[in-house]
């Protein structure tokens, strides 16, 4: 079966990309023919046997209208698109309603036009989809709050085989793009109150001025091998203001790093929930029971994530896939 595979990167830098890059590995080596249509692929991922790759060129400023655009010309046995597109078989919608994410951070008033015509294309892709998947219940629940779309939910798992346990005592670490819808500023705030150093790793438009900010914080930017870096620490905290399904938290807990994040996180639905917590003050005391919990709790953080193995998530996929064959 030809499958395509629409999305604007392909790398392992971020949570999506990284179960793109998966499940095309997973089809392939299942006996699929694997076409990836993409405006970037990561240099040394551009070699990856089996998988061809299909250019989708995008028209700067706005890729996410004209990759919506331009998908609608992909051909094969099934298509399925990680990112805006009309009339594909099928969708996986990583981030939920973008306008679940808009009502969670940003007022309407605040929304300008270009905001507008991304809430439109959202809706447009997952109601012109042959079927719809999500990776959390409160995406799935979101998506038809807000379009009246009904979502299989989809768990991402986690490689456990890469993700190795680590002994921890550097502190506090924080993994995201876009600080201020993960809750960088919580972040930080809990980190002064429990006198404990923070490391960031991830990009932003304003991590210069995120820097001088906060001169104790220690800002890596984006890392290739993220995965060297969960068990170094004691905690990982992600209280984003909107997230469908943070894979950040479950690959801290396949290191053994309590992943601490907020209830407008979907993983919460895999996570004990004394790890969840909204607000700077209730974060902190359950951050601060976390490390108590010392290593007894880091080795139930890797049995919960050992119970996530990523091939589960992939097969889910597949039968998606061939069930939408045109």
């Amino acid at each position: 079966m030809k499958v395509a595979l629409i999305n604007r990167r392909y790398t392992t830098t971020g949570g999506a990309e990284r179960f793109l890059v998966g499940l095309a590995r997973y089809l392939r080596d299942a006996g699929h023919m694997v076409h990836v249509h993409c405006s970037e692929v990561r240099p040394d991922l551009r070699a990856e046997p089996g998988v061809v790759f299909e250019d989708l060129p995008l028209v700067r400023p706005a890729k996410t209208a004209s990759q919506w655009w331009r998908s609608r010309e992909v051909e094969a046995d099934v298509v399925m698109s990680f990112g805006r597109g009309h009339g594909h078989d099928v969708v996986r919608c990583g981030g939920g309603a973008h306008a679940a994410w808009q009502t969670a951070c940003r007022p309407a008033w605040m929304l300008d036009p270009s905001e507008w015509l991304e809430r439109w294309l959202d809706r447009d892709t997952v109601c012109s989809a042959g079927t719809v998947i999500t990776p959390s219940g409160m995406a799935r629940d979101d998506l038809h709050r807000h379009y009246g779309v009904t979502a299989q939910v989809i768990h991402n798992g986690v490689d456990t085989a890469l993700f190795q346990p680590g002994q921890g005592g550097e502190g506090l670490l924080f993994v995201g793009r876009g600080f201020q819808r993960k809750g960088l500023d919580v972040a930080i705030a809990v980190a002064r109150r429990l006198k404990l150093p923070l490391t960031v790793v991830g990009d932003d438009a304003r991590i210069e001025r995120w820097r001088e900010e906060n001169p104790e914080v220690q800002f890596l930017g984006n890392v290739l091998d993220v995965e060297s870096w969960y068990g170094r620490f004691d905690a990982l905290l992600l209280p984003s203001m909107y997230e469908p399904y943070g894979n950040v938290c479950v690959e801290a807990m396949a290191c053994g790093t309590p992943a601490l994040t907020t209830s407008r996180n979907g993983v919460k639905e895999v996570l004990p929930d004394e790890l969840v917590a909204d607000g700077v003050e209730a974060l902190t005391e359950a951050t601060a029971q976390a490390l108590a919990g010392g290593t007894g709790l880091r080795a139930r953080c890797r049995d919960i994530a050992v119970a996530l193995p990523p091939q589960k998530a992939y097969q889910a996929v597949e039968r998606v896939l061939v069930e939408s064959r045109r």
